[in-house]
């Protein structure tokens, strides 16, 4: 306190203060929730595209019982059946060649019949039919599991391609036969395609207990 008597003044503040100096306020803080957002997609995107690549077809699964156990339907293996070169029945297929030859037998022995009735037209058609059907049979034979059977096919549609032909000639001029020279070119190549087909036929027949058989014989 001053002393007695004394009068004094009240000053101001400082005129050469310095005011407080501004700060900017502070940055707000960055969320996280988008970089979670998209780390959870990629993480979904992927487990998706795992589960198309990897996810089991049914065709492929096998059939389950009520129990939940595989059931024994669908692990059964065809019965084996013997099969050699590229695959197939053997004695199947030279059955079916085997037939095939009884047939054109019966339609050479026909020919016979017709051609010494003086080669009626109707006659000779009926040769030219059967013939024609024949040669689409040789065609869709399946020769795969024969010993050098694409060989002996291709010989036996050569040898009804030739009969054919000459079928076709006879009825061109029936009725009446032919004579021997207008048809000789043809039938020899008939001949020569049948002996070659009988060189691996034979062979096949004698192993599968099939009938031989001659060029007059087909």
């Amino acid at each position: 306190m001053p002393p007695s008597g004394e009068t004094f003044t009240q000053l101001s503040p400082e005129p050469w203060a310095e005011p407080a100096i501004w700060q900017p306020p502070a940055p707000p803080k960055k969320s996280r929730a988008p970089y979670f957002l998209a780390a959870a997609g990629a993480v979904l995107l992927l487990g998706l595209a795992l589960g198309i690549v990897f996810w089991p077809s049914g065709s492929d699964s096998p059939t389950r019982s009520a129990g939940g156990v595989p059931s024994a339907q669908g692990q059964e293996s065809a019965p084996a059946t013997e099969e050699t070169g590229e695959g197939g029945d053997v004695e199947g297929q030279a059955k079916e060649v085997d037939d095939l030859l009884e047939e054109m037998g019966g339609t050479r022995s026909e020919l016979g019949g017709v051609v010494t009735a003086g080669c009626p037209a109707s006659g000779m058609q009926r040769i030219l039919d059967a013939r024609q059907t024949q040669l689409a049979k040789a065609r869709a034979l399946d020769v795969s599991a024969l010993d050098n059977g694409p060989e002996m096919k291709a010989a036996l549609i050569r040898a009804l391609e030739a009969s054919t032909e000459s079928n076709q000639r006879y009825l061109d001029v029936a009725p009446g036969c032919p004579a021997e020279s207008e048809v000789a070119d043809v039938n020899q190549r008939a001949s020569s395609a049948k002996s070659e087909f009988l060189g691996y036929w034979s062979p096949i027949a004698g192993e599968t207990g099939l009938p031989s058989r001659g060029e007059s014989d087909i």
